[in-house]
């Protein structure tokens, strides 16, 4: 149990747990992760660390590429540029707090350490995660990967913009790892 929200980082330690209890009661079980937004900055954490062979490929559908990024991003779009300084103090209370500071939640650097093929989506009108992070996670992803986006779609449309591409894009990665 976590008394705060870790946008992922500390979330993945509970994914990686349910990998291993699944794997327990089900040692041929095919496991394939698919997160949107948030849950997909928590998927591709989780591929960051080490898995059992059972994990067959990952879906990350508009994930950041770290917090601090996220956050300056937000701050300064939606609020104002003067609120940015302030991320450097509440990221240090944060973590005082024990929660975490909102530069080790970085996605992007656990792509790095990835063995796990990867779907990378996000919509190229997202303002809220910006559609370059995309191509910056995707850059830094060391496992097999593949990505695909949606001109229409804005931060989490994409499945709903374009559900039949979406889902055939998303069926089509897949069946590449599982025999469905």
């Amino acid at each position: 149990e976590n008394r705060y929200c870790s946008m992922g980082y500390h979330d993945r330690y509970m994914g990686v747990d349910w990998i291993d209890y699944i794997v327990t009661m089900y040692p041929d079980a095919e496991i394939v992760l698919h997160g949107e937004s948030m849950g997909a900055a928590t998927t591709m954490l989780i591929t960051g660390e080490v898995l059992p062979d059972n994990v067959k490929c990952a879906i990350s559908d508009c994930g950041f590429t770290s917090v601090m990024e996220e956050y300056t991003h937000v701050a300064k779009n939606q609020m104002t540029s003067a609120m940015v300084p302030l991320l450097h103090l509440l990221s240090l209370y944060s973590e005082m707090r024990g929660n975490f500071g909102f530069k080790k939640c970085a996605p992007i650097e656990a792509v790095k350490k990835s063995k796990t093929p990867t779907l990378f989506i996000h919509g190229e009108c997202d303002d809220f995660v910006p559609f370059r992070m995309m191509h910056e996670v995707y850059g830094a992803c060391s496992a097999e990967k593949e990505y695909f986006t949606v001109k229409s779609a804005a931060h989490a449309e994409s499945s709903t913009k374009e559900p039949k591409l979406y889902w055939t894009n998303v069926y089509e990665f897949i069946k590449k790892h599982i025999e469905l």
